[in-house]
């Protein structure tokens, strides 16, 4: 695969888990979150026990939910990765990190981008999603922010040195103007949709333009 990581979110089926696990995506989203997405714990440790995941690395997406909560979601499932998609503190992060041996991931949902400072979150956090948030929806949209914030996010990020994902409005038709910018992570979710379900057509698509563009990068 491309150095550019790509984070598949958003699988609420059995069906979905297979398709992307089958993908060349290196994380593999759920929400347990209330969303139209949301998943329950048991159902997906039941797909990961008739499927493991193999290399493939598994997020789970909270929204300003109790630690207690998620570690014990985070153990059930195996989790690698907590996603805090809401308005968590660093005090909280730091509270979660001292409970869990898993990666914490901040989403920050951008508005204009003076708004957000990473400082605080230093040694706190292991990687940051940049999304957009549609009156009381935390993600999932299909929504995309002003991409010319990229660059301050991505500095941001590389000052404490860790990796920056993009999400909302990726799809077929914007994921060459996103490559542009050379993101260290995609995440996507309604992108690779068709009728509410995962797509392996628009999986090996996103998969195919990263995968050149990646190409195109190194032989520059």
């Amino acid at each position: 695969m491309s150095n550019t990581l790509l984070k598949y979110c958003g699988i609420k089926s059995r069906d979905d888990y297979f398709k992307a696990r089958q993908s060349k995506a290196n994380y593999l989203g759920f929400i347990f979150a209330d969303s139209k997405r949301q998943v329950q714990s048991k159902q997906v440790a039941s797909w990961l026990k008739e499927n493991p995941p193999g290399d493939k690395k598994l997020v789970g997406v909270f929204v300003n939910q109790a630690i207690t909560e998620i570690v014990q979601i985070t153990k059930e499932v195996h989790l690698d990765v907590i996603q805090c998609h809401g308005e968590e503190e660093p005090s909280f992060i730091k509270e979660l990190k001292e409970s869990t041996n898993a990666e914490i991931w901040k989403v920050i949902h951008h508005k204009s981008q003076e708004q957000f400072n990473l400082a605080p979150y230093k040694d706190l956090i292991q990687g940051i999603v940049v999304d957009s948030k549609k009156g009381s929806q935390y993600g999932g949209t299909g929504t995309r922010f002003d991409w010319e914030a990229i660059p301050h996010y991505q500095r941001q990020a590389k000052e404490i040195s860790i990796p920056c994902f993009i999400a909302g409005g990726v799809n077929g038709e914007t994921i060459e103007e996103l490559l542009s910018y050379q993101p260290e992570g995609i995440d996507i979710s309604s992108g690779i949709e068709t009728d509410f379900s995962k797509d392996v057509a628009k999986m090996n698509f996103i998969e195919s333009k990263v995968k050149h563009d990646e190409t195109s990068t190194e032989s520059r």
